[in-house]
């Protein structure tokens, strides 16, 4: 019997628990099928499947395996073993789980090796994209769809108006994606699409309106609903649209067959029209299962923000999607555009099918342009300003401020007293709307959720401090005024992820919690909730689909890769009246230059084809 092939780096990565139980299981599963493994062949798998836990599809081949543990963060000294040089094509050729073809475990292409699922699922999308944007017949009821296109953008432009392409986009579109920043109208626009397809629509429309989480869902459906109530459509119009969105998770179920054996047919969801917000937060799985279940008739519209954080599992599909740099339209769009009263002109040049089904929303109607939040946001997003303007521009501006906090105890103690100030205010707040908009309106964003300088660590030091001073007298850890996040979907509650609430004594002096999922509040017994934190500081990640009056951001004391120019972007743009910076000025201003980046085959594909 031969001895085994271990290697150093592998043993020594299962001892310092970087290399986890999912990539040893990966390894033996495939030497039980393929006999010993080369080296090429386990640094394989164990690093497709480290880079998928980290958002990534795909491996790069041009970065040498030490390069791959520094992109991971594995602590230099856990890293040593690894070979400082790239897999050579030729140790790839002899690979016998690697290939160009479908019928190995691994896929290499594009310079990227990924599992084959993932590949699949990213070609799937693609394909399904193309599809869906090659069979729709432009100038149908063209003259009535110009007409309630001009009534419902009535305001004459002085420049392009990109909301009411974007609504012309969609009668000739099956696939659209409407990308813009907090305030440029999103939720406006998709109104008034909706608008349009149901007064210029030969048949009475089946719409389906979904988001990623429940909270970005229960916002959707809020925000919609008062939009459309200012648009003059009937009740009889009305009555034809979705009061309120579901999850993506919740809008599937039903759809996938659970068994051991494939479904005969695939059920197919029976929407005309699909409109997902949030889509940015949709990863590469929830995207490829979306898009199987939509029926060749239907249109698919995605928005989001291509600028924000993507997606915490693997893959940035929205973002790859948003590829091309700014708003542009082949002739043929541009044609039928101008036929339905939306002129692009200035704005026509060759584009790939893809790219003309997209659009960015650029005008921003909450900021203008000297506010200080959309300055600064717009300088991040570049990721062209020095510490020098960003500097000037905290010190000029009235909306935005940058305090200094390299969490000693004097900071701490400090900040500690502020939120003991607050939670005495708030026992005397007897209504629980009123007690989540006094949280809503000042909230404390960290880069971080573990460590020292982390959003557990500090909630942690937050309740010891109040329970030290006697502020509180926690009953089980509940007590009056305690803020709290739902961190993981429950149905049976009816709670999603990311729902904000608050905990409040009746009248008899019992503690109940009111969590906020869309336009509601539900009331539960603390003893019913599972999955839950306190919520004095939420992590950037976490904030997501929210939005409040101040927003206070928390840098780490050491700069860290996650610190990136969209978590910035994201921070920034949660507020809508004030903004203020603690932390290492340095540490804002280096990342603003680091990007975020994800290696996916899906980006690949699509800079190919153009």
């Amino acid at each position: 019997m031969s001895k085994p092939n271990v290697y150093s780096w592998f043993d020594e990565g299962i001892k310092q628990s970087w290399i986890e139980r999912y990539e040893q299981e990966a390894v033996r599963f495939l030497k039980s099928e393929f006999g010993e493994l080369t080296e090429t062949e386990i640094l394989s798998v164990v690093f497709v499947s480290l880079f998928n836990k980290a958002g990534h599809t795909a491996l790069p081949v041009h970065l040498s395996p030490q390069q791959w543990a520094e992109w991971l963060e594995i602590p230099v000294e856990h890293r040593a073993k690894l070979p400082k040089t790239s897999l050579t094509e030729e140790n790839i050729g002899k690979c016998r789980i690697i290939s160009r073809s479908a019928q190995t475990p691994l896929l290499i292409e594009d310079g990227l090796i990924s599992f084959q699922k993932s590949r699949f699922r990213e070609k799937a999308i693609l394909q399904k994209l193309a599809s869906l944007n090659s069979s729709k017949s432009a100038g149908l009821n063209g003259v009535k769809k110009k007409e309630w296109l001009k009534q419902l953008f009535q305001q004459p432009a002085e420049e392009t108006d990109w909301q009411k392409t974007a609504a012309a986009l969609s009668l000739i579109k099956q696939f659209l994606i409407v990308s813009g920043g907090p305030g440029t109208g999103k939720t406006t626009t998709v109104a008034r699409i909706l608008a349009l397809h149901t007064k210029t629509s030969e048949k009475k429309l089946n719409i389906a309106l979904a988001a990623p989480t429940g909270k970005a869902a229960g916002r959707m459906g809020e925000a919609l609903n008062a939009e459309l109530q200012k648009l003059g459509l009937t009740d009889d119009e009305l009555q034809q649209l979705p009061r309120e969105a579901k999850t993506v998770h919740r809008l599937l179920s039903g759809t996938e067959n659970r068994g051991l054996l494939p479904p005969v047919d695939k059920k197919l969801l029976p929407y005309d029209l699909f409109i997902i917000d949030e889509a940015s937060m949709i990863d590469l799985n929830l995207m490829y299962r979306l898009i199987s279940h939509v029926k060749e008739s239907a249109t698919l519209i995605l928005l989001g923000d291509k600028d924000q954080l993507a997606s915490v599992e693997a893959g940035s599909v929205f973002a790859d999607l948003c590829s091309k740099e700014k708003n542009a339209f082949s002739p043929e769009t541009a044609d039928a555009l101008f036929k339905l009263g939306a002129d692009v002109t200035g704005y026509i040049t060759e584009q790939s099918t893809l790219d003309g089904a997209i659009i960015y929303l650029t005008k921003s109607y909450r900021f203008h342009e000297e506010s200080g939040i959309g300055s600064l946001a717009g300088k991040v997003k570049s990721g062209q300003a020095s510490k020098h303007q960003l500097m000037e521009l905290f010190s000029t501006s009235e909306e935005i401020e940058s305090k200094p906090f390299y969490f000693t105890i004097a900071d701490l103690s400090q900040l500690a007293a502020e939120f003991a100030d607050r939670v005495k205010k708030a026992e005397n707040i007897i209504e629980p709307q009123h007690l989540l908009a006094y949280w809503k309106r000042n909230s404390w964003l960290t880069v971080l959720r573990h460590g020292l300088t982390g959003s557990n660590r500090l909630n942690q030091l937050v309740e010891e401090h109040l329970a030290g001073k006697r502020i509180i007298r926690p009953d089980n850890g509940w007590y009056q005024g305690r803020p709290l996040i739902i961190t993981q979907n429950d149905y049976n509650l009816g709670v999603f992820n990311g729902d904000l609430g608050v905990c409040l004594k009746d009248e008899q002096g019992n503690l109940n919690v009111y969590i906020e999922t869309g336009s509601r509040l539900k009331k539960i017994h603390p003893s019913r909730l599972q999955h839950f934190e306190t919520a004095y500081f939420l992590t950037v990640h976490k904030s997501q689909g929210s939005e409040f009056e101040h927003v206070n951001l928390l840098l780490p004391q050491n700069d860290t890769p996650i610190l990136t120019r969209e978590l910035l972007y994201t921070a920034i743009t949660r507020a809508r009246k004030t903004f203020t910076l603690y932390g290492n000025p340095d540490l804002f201003s280096a990342a603003i230059q680091r990007k975020t980046v994800r290696f996916t085959g899906l980006e690949r594909m699509i800079t190919g084809e153009r």
